[in-house]
């Protein structure tokens, strides 16, 4: 079964970071993803352009544009690891691995139906 790795963190405590502890991070998030790979259970995954470049599309009756996520949080989706694993457990183990909680965030895991 596929599940996604949905990373969510406040956008802008990237800011507050130093060089060396973004490098650090994203050092974090490449050897996540080597071991994914190496498992067997990586599908994909991508970083998201910033929240302020997203547009959401909405409506009932017609349709609507606007500029940015349609919820105002503190925490945005900053990207995602599409993984498949045999079970709930496995994801879940993967998803605890995930090194979004370096800069403060948390991940959210959710199986993709399939049709």
């Amino acid at each position: 079964m596929k599940y996604l790795i949905l990373i969510y963190g406040a956008e802008s405590a990237w800011a507050d970071l130093s060089p060396e502890r973004a490098v650090e991070i994203m050092g974090a998030y490449g050897a996540y993803t080597e071991k994914l790979q190496a498992a067997g259970v990586f599908v994909a995954g991508d970083e998201l352009d910033a929240v302020a470049t997203a547009k959401s599309v909405r409506g009932v009756g017609g349709t609507q544009v606007v500029d940015g996520p349609f919820v105002d949080t503190k925490e945005s989706l900053g990207g995602y690891y599409l993984i498949e694993c045999a079970t709930e457990a496995e994801a879940l183990n993967w998803a605890k691995q995930a090194p979004t909680m370096l800069h403060g965030g948390g991940v959210e895991l959710r199986p993709v139906m399939m049709r």
